[in-house]
C-alpha cells in the first residue's frame, strides 16, 4: 500500500530556500499601506466639522427656545451677535429683557454667523420671527430657515 501513496512535495525555488521573495513581500506591505490611508481618510471625513457642530447648536437653542416659550407661556428671544446668541426672556411687569437662564448661550469663535432679522421673537403662541441664519468658515457653509 506505501507503493500507491503519493507523496506531497512543496516546490523549492532554484536556490533552496522555501521563503518568500523581497519583492512578494514589499507588495504586500504596499498593498496593507493603502488600505489603512483609505480607512484613515474615511475615519476622518465621518467626523463633523466646527461648522456642523455650531449649525446643530444654533437649531437645538431655537427648538428650546421654542418649547420652553409654548410650555411656560412667555416670550423670548434669540440675539445672535458676532460671537455669541444668546435667548433673553420678556418680564411682563417691566417689559425689559433679561438673558435666560435655562438655555445656554453659544460662545463661537472664527466662524461667521448671521441673521437675517436683528432678533428672533419666539412668542408663547408658537409664532416665530422668519429669519435664516448663516453660519460660515471658509468655504463650509449652511443655512438655518426658521419659517
Amino acid at each position: 500500500m506505501a507503493k500507491w501513496a503519493v507523496v506531497m512535495r512543496i516546490p523549492i525555488s532554484t536556490t533552496g530556500s522555501r521563503g518568500f521573495t523581497v519583492i512578494e513581500l514589499l507588495v504586500v506591505l504596499l498593498i496593507i499601506g493603502v488600505i489603512a490611508s483609505i480607512a484613515t481618510l474615511s475615519i476622518n471625513t465621518a467626523r463633523p466639522s466646527t461648522t456642523q457642530i455650531l449649525y446643530s447648536q444654533l437649531q437645538n437653542q431655537l427648538e428650546l427656545a421654542q418649547k420652553i416659550a409654548q410650555l411656560k407661556n412667555i416670550h423670548l428671544r434669540l440675539i445672535v451677535e458676532t460671537s455669541q446668541s444668546t435667548v433673553e426672556q420678556l418680564n411682563p411687569i417691566t417689559q425689559q429683557w433679561f438673558e435666560s437662564t435655562e438655555i445656554p448661550s453659544l460662545q463661537y469663535q472664527d466662524i461667521l454667523v448671521q441673521s437675517s432679522a436683528g432678533q428672533i421673537i419666539i412668542s408663547p403662541s408658537g409664532y416665530t420671527t422668519p429669519a435664516v441664519l448663516s453660519v460660515t468658515l471658509g468655504n463650509e457653509s449652511y443655512q438655518l430657515n426658521n419659517q
